[in-house]
């Protein structure tokens, strides 16, 4: 299924068990803003790279 280990799987899920609804809000909260930071810096580095691609084509396209 996963490469995860399964001791840290259950610690993982006890610490959820034993945590408030606030604590586990939070988590989730947090781990939402990591999701699109994850999305939007990919986003960034893909305009990025396509620039740079589209900047080195133009260039040897000039030259050649």
């Amino acid at each position: 299924m996963s490469d995860i280990d399964p001791k840290a799987r259950r610690e993982v899920n006890a610490a959820i068990t034993n945590s408030s609804s606030t604590e586990v809000g939070n988590f989730m909260k947090n781990a939402d803003s990591s999701i699109e930071k994850r999305c939007k810096n990919k986003e960034e580095r893909e305009k990025r790279e396509a620039k740079e691609k589209a900047t080195k084509e133009k260039k040897g396209g000039a030259s050649g």
